[in-house]
């Protein structure tokens, strides 16, 4: 990779990267419940990143961390041969100040309650679509998939959780 699109890639990374380690923090918790253990894959998410720009081209930084932060949870899981369980939806640092949130912190725990009904697929694409908030060629290119591929999958995975929504 030529200097100056490494640069650009990398001042890209040092820009956003507040937003960038909270999101892939949380998309790992998320996937782990461990606060420690998320925050060891994150930093080694991270450091795989600036190791892999070094050599290589990555167009969007943001969509390769969360294939990378993927990859490790994958890893992780392989090497313990542990179930993945995902129970609550870190809330972090926020105090209680009013009914209001003490409500939205209740569905937070119902939507995420919901989401470990579905398959691990169905809430990982669903996650990212609307936890992290990414776009379709963003998950696209973090699942390693075709932009109308990740478009079905995303419809058929909110039909599912609608169901299970709707079931009370």
């Amino acid at each position: 990779m030529n200097n100056e699109k490494q640069n650009k890639v990398i001042n890209d990374l040092m820009e956003n990267y507040n937003e960038l380690v909270n999101q892939i923090f949380r998309f790992i918790y998320l996937k782990t419940s461990s606060k420690e253990i998320a925050e060891d894959l994150t930093q080694d998410c991270f450091l795989s990143t600036v190791k892999y720009l070094k050599d290589k081209e990555v167009r969007n930084i943001r969509a390769f961390l969360f294939r990378t932060a993927r990859n490790k949870v994958i890893d992780y899981y392989r090497i313990r041969n542990r179930i993945i369980y995902s129970d609550e939806l870190v809330l972090a640092n926020e105090k209680i100040s009013s009914r209001d949130d003490i409500a939205i912190k209740q569905d937070a725990r119902m939507i995420i309650e919901k989401l470990n009904l579905l398959g691990e697929e169905d809430k990982e694409i669903l996650m990212m679509r609307y936890i992290e908030d990414m776009n379709i060629k963003e998950i696209a290119e973090a699942l390693g998939k075709n932009e109308v591929v990740v478009r079905v999958r995303i419809f058929r995975a909110m039909q599912k959780f609608k169901k299970i929504v709707n079931r009370k």
